[in-house]
């Protein structure tokens, strides 16, 4: 073939894909307002939504999946034997009657969780879930794990816990979390967490001035005295800081 024809096939290639940007718009430009006009067959109106078959109506205990046989008990339960660790969730909010209720079948709450109006009990007989299942306002039994550290090898080796080689632990010397302030640089910290009740110290926003966030700076700055709250947005710092200071087994930072 022709060199110079073969150039010219080559050059047709390369700006074929260009002839749409040549074209005129199909968008009817703006008005005098400023506004796009709405060309023929659009309209505003905001089409009518088709209904979401899959949201349930009623409350989340009358359709969940996890109690298929609408009995008030976790199904999971209904088969389990020995203890199982409880959790109780109630169709409003907790009340002094609901708690003394569980005192008088001789159960421990260890941790009640108002957001979402329920109670956690801690290990009970699986024998029991009926009973407790049929409590005034409970609407649900629900089963909750344990948390296991598989920390076998590398706990050790930091001195976190004791070993062979490391026989003394840090308790062993009278050594705790009490009067250590913990400082984590992160996301922040939801402070208003229940597991970081009352143990907010100070705050500091440390990305204030960065080129990352100018409406901080435009707007005057944070404040540096440490009464700034860090709110996390992100809840990576908030999960740091639980596991450094959070309310758990006799924890004493703050």
């Amino acid at each position: 073939m022709d060199a110079k024809v073969l150039n010219a096939l080559l050059c047709a290639f390369l700006v074929i894909p260009l002839a749409g940007s040549i074209a005129p718009p199909t968008v009817m430009t703006l008005d005098k307002q400023g506004l796009q006009l709405i060309e023929e067959g659009q309209t505003a109106l905001v089409p009518a939504q088709a209904p979401v078959t899959w949201a349930n109506p009623g409350p989340w205990w009358s359709w969940t999946s996890l109690d298929a046989d609408r009995n008030g008990v976790h199904d999971s339960l209904q088969i389990a034997s020995g203890p199982v660790n409880i959790g109780l969730s109630y169709e409003r909010a907790v009340t002094d009657s609901n708690r003394d209720a569980l005192a008088l079948l001789g159960h421990e709450i260890h941790l009640e969780l108002p957001v979402v109006d329920a109670l956690l009990i801690g290990a009970v007989d699986a024998s029991e879930v009926q009973t407790l299942a049929q409590l005034d306002g409970v609407v649900m039994v629900e089963r909750y794990g344990s948390l296991v550290f598989y920390g076998d090898i590398q706990t050790p080796a930091v001195k976190a816990r004791n070993s062979t080689e490391y026989p003394i632990g840090a308790w062993d010397l009278g050594i705790s979390g009490e009067g250590v302030n913990i400082a984590l640089t992160d996301t922040g910290v939801d402070n208003e967490h229940p597991g970081l009740s009352s143990k907010f110290v100070a705050g500091y926003d440390a990305v204030c001035y960065m080129h990352t966030d100018p409406q901080c700076l435009l707007a005057g700055g944070r404040e540096e005295d440490g009464s700034f709250d860090p709110d996390d947005g992100n809840q990576h710092g908030t999960a740091c800081m639980g596991m450094a200071s959070s309310t758990g087994i006799e924890p004493d930072g703050s």
